[in-house]
């Protein structure tokens, strides 16, 4: 699909609409560092993280360290202009220096010289350190600059390993929302300003948008949180989940599909059983379950992501249970879907 493109008179901003494949790549690679993440694309994260060699699951741990667990690659769209071909937006993040690479990676909250210092001077690394101490874990940081080229080396294997295994398939399936999308936006900027239109589209304040002379309007299938801005003196690119185009029941659909795809599992089925009727740990339920305790342990992160159980820590031992309440709100909300008169 080409961008569409909206021009008024000379002094009227530009405006763009158009989903990106490359926006898509980096908020997928961004959902796969998280389980919390997964919830509407569980099958398809599980289904990639299981096609993916020890290597590639080694560089995709690396980027779960990264302050903002990957999104950081979407400073490079402002500086390539690239934001439909994947193969060129990797090649340029491949042929980008490591001091550039650490400036985006740092969300541009250090200098230039200072990250340059910062490869061969430790003390220049705590000073940094203690600069963006919320942003990012003293160890974390040691870690990045003691083996820069190997941190980047493994972005270009995570995002060439995802986009080729896959991922195109998923966005071509997801296409028709993306499409809904495109429409959802232009059916508010054919009335109204530009600025007033996002503010309906996204919910923030219109100021936010306010000033630019390029505004380019991006839904995403994959965007996780659900509204991403990014912006230099004069361009705007605003990515929006692609899934606000729909109505009540159709949410309660996507909700509920989500949701089903968290338990059409037959461990976790069997996990979220037994946290019914007793408290449990990880170790009993895998004696109970027969499975490894670290293949238990991510099922109740997806169970406990989904709202669908809950944890409190006795002593020295975590103890999982399940949120009946929240199973009772789904059975009803499954009868209120198939049986309501709507």
């Amino acid at each position: 699909m080409m961008p569409m493109e909206v021009y008024g008179d000379a002094r009227d901003p530009k405006i763009k609409v158009f989903y990106s494949p490359v926006i898509e790549l980096v908020c997928a690679i961004h959902l796969l560092t998280d389980p919390a993440h997964h919830q509407y694309e569980i099958k398809w994260a599980e289904e990639m993280i299981s096609m993916l060699s020890e290597e590639e699951l080694e560089s995709l741990e690396s980027i779960r360290y990264y302050p903002a667990g990957g999104i950081e690659f979407l400073n490079y769209v402002l500086v390539s202009k690239e934001l439909l071909n994947i193969e060129s937006f990797i090649h340029h993040i491949n042929a980008s220096d490591l001091t550039d690479f650490f400036y985006y990676l740092l969300n541009e909250s250090i200098e230039k010289e200072r990250i340059k210092k910062a490869f061969t001077n430790k003390s220049e690394r705590y000073k940094i350190q203690e600069k963006i101490k919320w942003i990012v874990d003293e160890n974390t940081l040691m870690y990045f600059f003691d083996s820069p080229l190997e941190i980047k080396n493994k972005a270009i294997n995570i995002l060439t390993a995802v986009s080729q295994k896959g991922f195109l398939d998923r966005l071509k399936q997801g296409i028709d929302k993306l499409e809904e999308g495109i429409s959802y936006v232009n059916q508010f900027i054919s009335k109204d300003t530009i600025e007033a239109a996002l503010e309906k589209i996204t919910g923030k304040s219109k100021k936010v948008f306010n000033g630019y002379k390029e505004y380019y309007i991006i839904p995403s299938y994959f965007v996780s949180p659900r509204l991403i801005r990014i912006y230099s003196e004069d361009k705007l690119y605003v990515v929006f989940d692609c899934r606000v185009t729909r109505d009540k029941k159709e949410a309660l659909r996507d909700d509920l599909s989500n949701l089903l795809k968290v338990i059409d599992d037959k461990s976790r089925m069997e996990i979220l059983r037994i946290l019914v009727n007793n408290k449990s740990y990880g170790k009993a339920l895998s004696d109970i379950i027969g499975i490894s305790t670290p293949t238990v342990s991510h099922h109740l992160e997806v169970l406990k992501q989904a709202g669908l159980v809950k944890e409190e820590k006795i002593r020295n031992i975590k103890y999982f249970y399940a949120d009946k309440d929240r199973l009772k709100k789904i059975i009803d909300d499954i009868n209120k879907f198939f049986f309501s008169a709507e």
